[in-house]
């Protein structure tokens, strides 16, 4: 079912002052006696002529008269209540509400921690990240940038705080890593181990480098040396546009890339050739944005042959998305077209994502993003869909992400071109033979940035606990615990 014939669910937007929990320690601490801080209410979804569409309010932040251990939310204009909601290691939690805008009390994240490279995040003249990836151990990351770099970093635990109202803390290191590419970077992976890294850039290449972790000590006291220049052991080139996406095959062996050239190439790693080419469904020249790696559930970790087969979803830049099987175990492994959906009327696809079926959620679902801002969610047996919305901003990257507490519910990251991430509850899963228009709410808002895109957005997934990362074009890395 194409977009173009279902209606578009538009949500409510919040956003509150970047500093929120800054003055909030602030007060906390006595450093101030009080701050206002701003906040404000979008509802772009058709309603009464009566209902506001936004509101922006001024809140008050002050000590409790009684109680000076507790900070409390003086509502100076604007219909708006705030709460603490939830005490946790980095600090609280809150909710927004605004009952003239009829918009139900919204969780608000903020990052736990916060990678700001010096060199690369001052506010005068930061550097646009273009590319993320990080380790499956969370014990370092990498970015790209606009001119070509790939830096590697160390990330450092998050500690208990002991303070009632703690800020994010803000680490700085210099990297290990130096150029890859002569323009843009437009993805990064890590291998399965962790040690290997694969780039891939506007300048039509790939390049595999070694990856090696940074010690721990050096990470935790800042003490690294500058960045040094680390040659690529690989350099895979065939493609003749921008390498747009790129993905690992098992332990990463073999790996597939996308192209604007409107191509899906598997390469073999060992010998840096390519392996298998396929044109899109759509035509020579059609421009693929991003593809999705699905495993092969029948694969096994304990083989050779892990995801060997599996599917290649690709977001296209002529608003459709395809689906295509991987087959074959020994070399060539082939690629056959399976699915290609009809056309979205709201540009073209910038991101998509698969979900991992589990025993709570069976259903596999394919979500994709627009250029428009509108989110399409599609079971991926009938292809029934749900559509969401909050504003015209581009969709930069989507992640499924678990959300705790309730193991029926899986959640969507979304980031976007306006500077406001976002998680998206999916109440009601696209199912067989249903079509659901209104099945989606905001489970919580991603604060801490400005008005600078979030183009890249990683999940990663404990036994306790679930972390969004998120790169911004502020050059900042933003690490958020659910």
């Amino acid at each position: 079912m194409s977009s173009s014939s279902s209606s578009v669910c538009t949500l409510p937007i919040i956003t509150v002052q970047p500093t929120f929990p800054t003055v909030v320690n602030e007060v906390y601490s006595g450093v101030i006696p009080f701050e206002n801080i701003w906040i404000s209410c979008y509802d772009d979804s058709p309603s009464d002529a009566q209902q506001l569409s936004s509101l922006h309010a001024k809140v008050r932040v002050v000590l409790d008269d009684e109680d000076r251990e507790k900070v409390v939310f003086q509502v100076r204009e604007g219909d708006v209540n705030v709460a603490e909601v939830e005490r946790r290691n980095s600090g609280y939690t809150y909710t927004v509400s605004s009952p003239s805008l009829r918009i139900p009390p919204t969780k608000l994240l903020f990052p736990a921690q916060e990678y700001a490279d010096p060199e690369r995040s001052n506010p005068q003249k930061p550097h646009r990240i273009t590319a993320f990836s990080l380790t499956s151990d969370k014990s370092q990351y990498t970015t790209g940038y606009l001119d070509g770099s790939v830096l590697l970093y160390p990330s450092v635990p998050i500690h208990n705080s002991q303070h009632k109202y703690p800020t994010s803390a803000i680490s700085g290191v210099s990297p290990a890593l130096a150029r890859a590419h002569k323009s843009t970077v437009t993805s990064l992976r890590f291998f399965p181990s962790s040690r290997v890294l694969l780039s891939s850039g506007a300048d039509f290449s790939l390049h595999i480098f070694p990856a090696d972790p940074i010690p721990a000590s050096a990470a935790s006291t800042g003490s690294l040396q500058s960045s040094k220049r680390v040659s690529s052991v690989r350099t895979l080139t065939a493609h003749t546009r921008s390498v747009t996406s790129s993905a690992m095959i098992g332990r990463g062996r073999a790996i597939i890339s996308s192209s604007m050239d409107g191509t899906i190439r598997v390469w073999d790693v060992s010998t840096g050739e390519e392996e298998t080419l396929i044109h899109s469904a759509a035509g020579v020249g059609i421009g693929i944005n991003r593809i999705f790696l699905e495993p092969d559930p029948s694969s096994s970790a304990d083989t050779e042959s892990l995801t060997d087969g599996g599917r290649v979803y690709a977001a296209l830049d002529d608003g459709t998305f395809e689906v295509l099987k991987l087959e074959g175990k020994e070399k060539p492994r082939r690629l056959v077209h399976e699915f290609r959906s009809e056309r979205s009327i709201y540009g073209s696809l910038n991101a998509i994502a698969v979900n991992t079926p589990t025993e709570a959620i069976r259903e596999k679902l394919i979500a994709v993003g627009s250029a428009k801002g509108v989110i399409s969610v599609y079971n991926a047996s009938s292809y029934t869909s749900t559509h969401f919305r909050r504003s015209d901003a581009s969709i930069e990257d989507l992640a499924f992400v678990p959300l705790p507490g309730d193991q029926s519910k899986l959640g969507l990251v979304i980031t976007t071109a306006d500077g406001l991430p976002w998680i998206a509850s999916l109440d009601e899963l696209p199912i067989t033979g249903v079509t659901s228009n209104a099945a989606v709410s905001v489970y919580a808002e991603l604060v801490g940035g400005d008005v600078d895109a979030v183009r890249n957005v990683s999940v990663h997934t404990a036994i306790s606990e679930v972390e969004v990362w998120t790169a911004s074009d502020d050059g900042i890395v933003r690490r958020y615990v659910l």
